[in-house]
């Protein structure tokens, strides 16, 4: 622990030729040396080294606190000069931008730090007034900004008049004086939250349904969640019908367990609107079936490139928009029953889609795939929409820029809207490469999509020789028959 500031001078590293840390072969030393020392007074000074480094470890987190009143601060002085900023743009139409997406925006290609989080700490920031109790401790060190913008988030919907009163409860200390746990200071916010305004809390509960939504991400070992958010008698309702149905499905049979069952059961529904036959739970004349197989079936996308398709390389998999899976996974599903194959072609050295173009305003659908191959999520910097949920933006405003796939790019609604307000002036650079400049000056420079890059890792190959890959220029058109990556 050689960070400790606890007065005492710290021993040579190399002290005895031990390789312990520093810090701990000083206390080994003095516990051998004070062996003869009595019981009482060795347990004396273990317990003051304790208190000491508790104490500094109480330091250090009011430290950091105040540290963050003053983040706090300056995500507030940036908020005020892009709000100027934004308010001198010109456009021919008006743009729905504001200076908290433009803030936040900047703030999170700057930093790295998420995009909800940084919302969050602008919508604190912004209103100093609202939470001006909160703002007070946390520049006195008395509560964390993570506390902090709990109690911002979960107090949206109550006025400003109960606020003062309820963040002092909700953050007042514990009643031995100490500071409120965890457990305790979520109990007592939900407590205040919920007693502040009865109405308010009916309110909230209306105006919630307007944020339900679902979506999903991939974990470890092929596996994913997703979760769906839905009033809550929707969600009971669900899980009692695809528990009843997996129940029914174990008594005809099946040798599933319940939850294996409810995890495919569900699943299926969702994906092909029916349960399959076989499961004992359901029949073609099934009340609701006929609705359920109206549903549209559902579509996976998997980019699976040749030399990982038959076997050369071990490279992972993407599901765009999701994340990876294995190459065997990948193998396994692009070979499954009913798979569709469209291929790509790209050039082997960049891994880069080649080009369509057109003279009209709009795109062929042809070049609206191809546009979108080619960038694969969002061209603006920090943003990983997938192209495929983006507009298609001109780089050059037509009809000055022309429709082609060389001025042509991929952008979500948000940046999309960002581009066109002037927030960010944009320009075409060397290797495909799209420059972005924002309001503050920063620059950036996103690249089309490397369709090939987790064939670059290292450590993507298969055990033992790997068969080496002729390169082509990013001209190179495949040709015909041939299986250029990726599917």
């Amino acid at each position: 622990m050689p960070f400790l500031d606890t007065g005492r001078p710290a021993p040579d590293a190399t002290s005895g030729g031990s390789s312990l840390n520093p810090r701990v072969v000083w206390l080994l030393g003095q516990a051998k040396s004070g062996a003869e020392r009595a019981p009482a007074s060795r347990a004396a000074s273990l317990d003051d080294e304790a208190d000491a480094v508790l104490a500094q470890i109480e330091r250090l987190e009011v430290q950091k606190a105040r540290l963050e009143g003053r983040l706090v601060d300056a995500y507030a002085a940036l908020h005020s000069v892009e709000e100027q900023q934004l308010a001198r743009l010109t456009t021919s139409t008006p743009v729905p931008i504001t200076a908290d997406q433009v803030a936040a925006q900047e703030i999170a290609c700057a930093t790295g730090v998420g995009a909800g989080e940084v919302a969050r700490r602008l919508e604190f920031a912004t209103a100093p007034r609202r939470h001006r109790v909160l703002r007070e401790l946390l520049r006195a060190g008395a509560v964390s900004l993570q506390r902090a913008l709990r109690v911002v988030v979960e107090t949206r919907a109550l006025g400003d008049d109960v606020l003062p009163d309820l963040e002092a409860t909700v953050l007042a200390p514990a009643p031995d004086g100490s500071v409120a746990s965890a457990r305790l200071f979520a109990t007592r916010l939900q407590r205040c939250v919920r007693s502040a305004d009865s109405r308010a809390a009916e309110e909230r509960r209306q105006s919630s349904r307007l944020r339900r939504t679902a979506y999903g991400r991939l974990v470890e070992d092929g596996m994913g969640t997703f979760t769906v958010v839905a009033p809550a008698e929707r969600v009971v309702g669900v899980l009692d019908r695809v528990d009843a149905l997996a129940r029914t499905a174990r008594a005809a049979g099946d040798d599933r367990s319940i939850d294996q069952l409810r995890s495919d059961l569900l699943c299926d529904l969702a994906l092909f609107g029916v349960v399959p036959s076989g499961t004992g739970v359901a029949d073609e004349g099934s009340p609701g079936t006929g609705l359920l197989s109206d549903a549209a079936p559902a579509t996976v996308r998997i980019v699976v490139p040749f030399e990982v398709a038959v076997g050369m390389s071990d490279a992972a998999c993407e599901l765009p928009g999701h994340g990876w899976v294995t190459a065997a996974h990948a193998r396994q599903i692009m070979t499954a029953p009913g798979s569709v194959w469209q291929r790509l072609a790209v050039a082997v050295d960049t891994g880069r889609a080649l080009e369509l173009s057109t003279d009209c305003y709009r795109p062929t659908a042809a070049m609206v795939e191809h546009v979108r191959a080619v960038d694969g999520v969002c061209r603006a910097p920090g943003c990983q929409v997938p192209a495929d949920r983006c507009d298609l933006d001109h780089l050059v405003p037509w009809p000055t820029g022309p429709t082609h796939v060389s001025n042509s790019d991929s952008l979500s609604r948000g940046c999309h809207n960002g581009k066109t307000a002037g927030v960010w002036q944009v320009e075409r650079v060397r290797d495909d490469g799209i420059a972005w400049s924002s309001l503050a000056g920063r620059d950036y420079i996103t690249y089309p999509r490397d369709w090939r890059e987790a064939l670059r890792d290292p450590g993507s190959g298969p055990p033992g020789p790997i068969v080496p890959v002729p390169s082509t220029s990013a001209s190179t058109v495949a040709p015909p028959g041939a299986d250029p990556p990726p599917f």
